[in-house]
């Protein structure tokens, strides 16, 4: 069964015009119907080739290069079917979400906002509907607004512990901390109950699952890896070396259940100043590629990338000057699902705003236009008041090797107006991490074969039923911090 994920290495490919028309009006349904029109043209041109067995799809439909078309609609196909659920508000319904979180906020303020652009929204059915965590990238990103909240959160963590630690890893040479961490994820109740349902309609007892937890990966930053417990026994557990370390169940389900696992390992940052590292005149070409769909060499990532670095030889200054590029002018904003990005990083540098993920790819994607070596990790953010999802990248300079780059933090250190600590994020992370990914978009072990909720990263988990991908809501996810304890 092919892996219906690799499609979206043809994303770049543009769409027919009738059908980009209707996306971008957000005539999602219509544009569905187009795509489905074409897959059965194309399905029956390929039936009237000699040898093809009869229901069958051949390898290459056609010699004009129609499968890579076709990868792309199915793909655009699925991306269509999940937008309505990123952007799922509408103006009004907008306003009063902020005016039930906002202390006196008005619909003067709501609309300049609007048309400073502060707000991601899409067309739907030529409406506009805004992004679904629209008000929380607000309050994140505007203090004006965060100091008018009716319910305000409890007070940010304080950063000196990280300063600390700093300094300790600059007086040491490293830091260390034991971390235990408890992970799980499940059907929604609702979800469950739906396909039991369908299960019986089709005269079966139970729902077929198949689940991929994340687990600590080897690396330099984690030793002493340590699978304590599971919910139960998983079918498979991938390498320490693979690219997105799982745990794999598959079972047959009468009642709902949660897949979960409890791990510690041992956490290390070393500490590195890339600015003290004199590279060697001839650096590596490796990990300097483009990969579609979202490292991809667009026009204005190349000319991006040599306006960054016009005029600089040495690597360690051109991979600062990215540095300083994404964490000094991509703002904060929570993102839709990577799903439905087409090009996460063309985007961010066209409109200078993303997440920790939008932001790490896109420094490794001008980090590899500029011939600087430069891969992905990501997992979890694992502090002792918190476990959540989080994204990084690691640049290379020999002789020193592989160093990091946190870009998300350093923007968040910049915000804070706290430049000891956004350099820090320049070469260095903290101690508080799990890394299980060290591949954008890689294949799990075993191989999911149906649409994943993301398909570039696997920080919570992904679940199949009857052969369908879950996503959104029809998962229910978790990540504690057990124990964290320092060294």
């Amino acid at each position: 069964m092919k892996d219906m994920n690799t499609c979206f290495e043809a994303l770049g490919l543009d769409l027919p015009d009738d059908i980009r028309r209707l996306k971008e009006a957000g005539y999602y349904e219509e544009a569905i119907q187009r795509i489905d029109d074409c897959l059965a043209e194309d399905w029956t041109r390929s039936q009237n080739q000699p040898g093809t067995p009869a229901g069958a799809l051949p390898e290459n439909p056609t010699p004009r290069g129609v499968d890579r078309m076709r990868d792309a609609l199915l793909a655009q196909r699925e991306i269509l079917r999940r937008l309505p659920q990123e952007y799922c508000w509408t103006g009004q319904q907008a306003l009063q979400q902020l005016q039930a979180l906002l202390r006196d906020f008005t619909e003067e303020e709501f609309r300049a906002l609007d048309r400073a652009g502060q707000m991601d929204w899409r067309f739907v059915r030529g409406e506009k509907r805004y992004i679904s965590r629209f008000a929380e990238t607000l309050i994140a990103t505007h203090p004006d607004l965060a100091a008018r909240q009716l319910d305000p959160p409890a007070p940010e963590r304080s950063w000196d512990r990280y300063t600390e630690q700093r300094h300790k890893m600059m007086t040491t040479g490293k830091a260390s901390a034991r971390i235990t961490l408890q992970t799980s994820i499940g059907m929604s109740e609702e979800t469950f109950a739906s396909a039991l349902a369908q299960a019986k309609a089709q005269g079966r007892s139970a729902v077929h699952v198949k689940v991929w937890l994340p687990l600590p990966a080897a690396c330099p930053a984690q030793s002493d890896i340590r699978l304590d417990s599971f919910t139960r026994t998983p079918a498979h557990i991938a390498p320490e070396d693979a690219l997105q370390r799982t745990a794999y169940w598959e079972a047959d389900l009468a009642e709902n259940c949660r897949f979960g696992a409890t791990y510690s390992y041992c956490s290390t940052a070393y500490y590195a100043d890339p600015l003290a590292v004199t590279a060697d005149p001839v650096q590596p070409d490796f990990d300097t590629q483009e990969q579609l769909p979202h490292l991809a060499f667009t026009p204005y990532l190349r000319a991006l990338a040599a306006q960054l670095t016009a005029g600089v030889t040495d690597p360690v200054e051109k991979a600062k000057r990215i540095y300083d590029y994404v964490t000094l002018n991509v703002h904060y904003h929570f993102q839709p699902m990577y799903f439905v990005h087409e090009n996460i990083t063309d985007h961010c540098a066209r409109n200078r705003r993303g997440d920790c993920g939008v932001m790490a790819a896109t420094f490794i994607v001008l980090c590899r236009l500029a011939g600087i070596p430069a891969q992905w990790q990501s997992g979890l953010v694992a502090r002792p008041e918190l476990a959540g999802c989080h994204d990084w990248a690691m640049f290379y300079i020999a002789p020193k090797g592989w160093m990091y780059a946190d870009c998300s933090a350093g923007a968040s250190m910049a915000r804070a107006g706290n430049e000891e600590m956004r350099l820090h994020y320049f070469g260095n992370l903290d101690t508080g991490r799990m890394v299980a990914n060290r591949a954008l978009c890689a294949p799990f072990d075993p191989p999911m074969c149906s649409f994943r909720a993301d398909p570039c990263d696997n920080q919570v988990g992904e679940m199949e039923v009857d052969g369908v991908g879950l996503y959104g809501a029809q998962v229910v996810t978790q990540q504690q911090t057990l124990e964290y304890q320092e060294l």
